[in-house]
């Protein structure tokens, strides 16, 4: 068979979407190489759909999705060079060709002949439509999303709080709807070695000893009420902690740090910016508490990267949180400041609990495995 993926999330810097994309296309070409894939990107805006070839030698797949890291201004560039690189090679093919279609990001393409898996990773936009980072967006989550729902095959829900959302908002029939939970990433581990950890924390500036937040900045984190609970700590004067807030500045952040600035956290909370995937598992290693509350999420990746890493979590108790931390985490209601703050300081004045949150952590991590998503969504792939 032929089967596309739509390869757009894993482009530029990859958040949650882009590793999903990322990890899956991966491993289908390994998990069943007598198919034959395709990395699409649905967005190209030309009016029509070409697909740049994976190899079934997985070093070179892994080259393939490499190479739609390109910064912008450069993607579109690279993404017309591929084109013509795999025309010329005689390898393009057009949708028209294909058999199956699987949206990795919300969105399918719809032909007669053509079988079309979307995945629906939340449905934060009903919940919070304030915090969507665009009109354009907005609009298609709203209005085109409902249709395209209809119109897939099948869906694939990263959790069951999602798969419920989906029901609720869109009107899916349950059976259509298959819960599929995301993995965690194999270098996500105990880092103990020092040479290592300090190479990082020179390279970002860490302090000595802190709280870590990771994921993007923008309001449906909750990242003003993580700030608000941090002050609170500080203020008591039980912990000399910095604050670790990673990420890329998403949308309406604006006030953030002016906030920062007037509970009198200057040169506490620090911002490193966008880390990347190699140095992302020693930053959990090196943070003392992760901290993650969340309004709303589909799944909450960075929890079970956290736990991976033997790193302390404390969550929210909403949304798909409290389904995929478990009982490794302590979970929070988002809202209450004084439930994040205490968690935190719990967490770093009970030793026994501070164990006991890291050994549940790693044993939860576990059960979650991108292999296994893998085999999964390739199965519900040909079964549709």
């Amino acid at each position: 068979m032929k089967i596309v993926i739509d390869a757009r999330p894993a482009m530029l810097q990859k958040t949650g979407i882009g590793h999903y994309t990322y990890n899956l296309a991966k491993r289908f070409v390994d998990l069943a190489p007598e198919h034959d894939y395709y990395l699409c990107d649905v967005f190209a805006g030309m009016g029509f759909y070409n697909m740049f070839p994976m190899s079934k030698n997985l070093s070179r797949a892994d080259l393939f999705l490499d190479l739609f890291k390109i910064p912008f201004p450069f993607v579109t560039l690279s993404r017309l060079l591929l084109l013509v690189w795999s025309k010329l090679r005689g390898e393009a093919t057009q949708i028209e060709e294909t058999d199956i279609f699987f949206g990795t990001n919300f969105r399918g393409v719809f032909r007669d002949h053509l079988k079309t898996v979307i995945t629906i990773h939340d449905m934060a936009h009903e919940y919070f439509p304030d915090t969507i980072k665009d009109a354009e967006t907005y609009s298609y989550l709203k209005i085109e999303l409902p249709e395209a729902a209809r119109k897939a095959h099948k869906i694939i829900a990263v959790s069951e709080t999602t798969r419920s959302d989906i029901i609720r908002f869109l009107g899916i029939n349950p059976d259509k709807i298959r819960v599929v939970y995301n993995g965690v990433d194999t270098s996500f581990q105990q880092i103990p070695d020092l040479a290592l950890r300090s190479k990082v924390r020179e390279k970002y500036s860490l302090p000595p000893r802190f709280f870590l937040y990771v994921g993007a900045i923008q309001p449906r984190k909750n990242i003003n009420g993580l700030v608000e609970a941090y002050a609170k700590i500080r203020a008591k004067g039980l912990v000399s902690h910095d604050l670790v807030i990673a990420g890329a500045d998403s949308w309406k952040s604006e006030g953030l740090k002016d906030r920062i600035g007037a509970l009198g956290l200057q040169g506490k909370v620090h911002f490193p910016g966008y880390v990347s995937d190699e140095d992302l598992p020693l930053l959990y290693n090196l943070a003392d508490v992760f901290v993650f509350p969340s309004l709303y999420e589909g799944f909450g990746l960075p929890v079970l990267e956290a736990m991976a890493c033997g790193t302390p979590v404390v969550t929210s108790k909403t949304s798909s949180l409290s389904e995929i931390a478990g009982a490794a985490a302590l979970l929070v209601d988002p809202d209450a400041i004084d439930e994040i703050a205490g968690a935190m300081e719990r967490l770093m004045e009970d030793s026994d609990l501070r164990n006991s949150c890291i050994e549940r952590g790693l044993a939860r991590a576990k059960l979650f495995t991108w292999d296994s998503c893998a085999r999964e969504t390739l199965a519900l792939l040909l079964e549709a």
